[in-house]
């Protein structure tokens, strides 16, 4: 039988920490099903899901802990199914504080469940201002229609411009 296992592991930024991740998974008999790691402020921040036989959970855990330098915490996870309805929605405007929060309270709103978000700040091509993005994969409830979504987004800002790719899954 096979444990899912979600591993997040945070700690100063340095070559190797992903081939020392996938060193111990392998060892232990794992599989690096998915992934998302980043340097942010100079640190590596990852979150992983691994599938590992029964046998060999508690040694992988017991060797993750043991990196030098990370901080490493495991949750017990479950196979779940594609849910039936997800889009990618893109949403860019002027930065300002509390903007994240805005989005996300929309989603919370409509009832969209965020699997995948990634978000950040650049300079807008002509004037060099902050301009933020985010990029989701969202799952949307049945009976949300699409253009009720982008109204709610766009209502937070003049500025707010939401693009939504529709070719995910419907």
């Amino acid at each position: 039988m096979q444990k899912q296992l979600v591993v997040t592991v945070i700690g100063a930024d340095k070559p190797g920490i992903v081939e020392s991740l996938a060193d111990i998974i392998t060892r232990q008999q794992g599989n690096w099903l998915a992934s998302s790691m980043s340097e942010l402020a100079g640190q590596f921040a990852g979150i992983l899901h691994v599938s590992v036989p029964d046998e060999h959970y508690r040694s992988l855990c017991e060797a993750l802990v043991m990196l030098p330098g990370l901080t490493v915490s495991f949750a017990e996870g479950q196979l779940s199914p594609e849910p039936a309805r997800q889009v990618m929605l893109s949403v860019t405007g002027n930065d300002r504080a509390g903007i994240v929060h805005e989005v996300a309270s929309i989603l919370r709103q409509l009832n969209i469940n965020v699997a995948d978000l990634t978000t950040g700040c650049e300079p807008a091509p002509h004037s060099g201002a902050p301009l933020f993005y985010a990029h989701a994969l969202v799952a949307l409830p049945p009976q949300l229609e699409l253009d009720d979504l982008v109204t709610a987004l766009e209502s937070l800002s003049d500025d707010l411009v939401v693009d939504i790719d529709q070719a995910v899954t419907e």
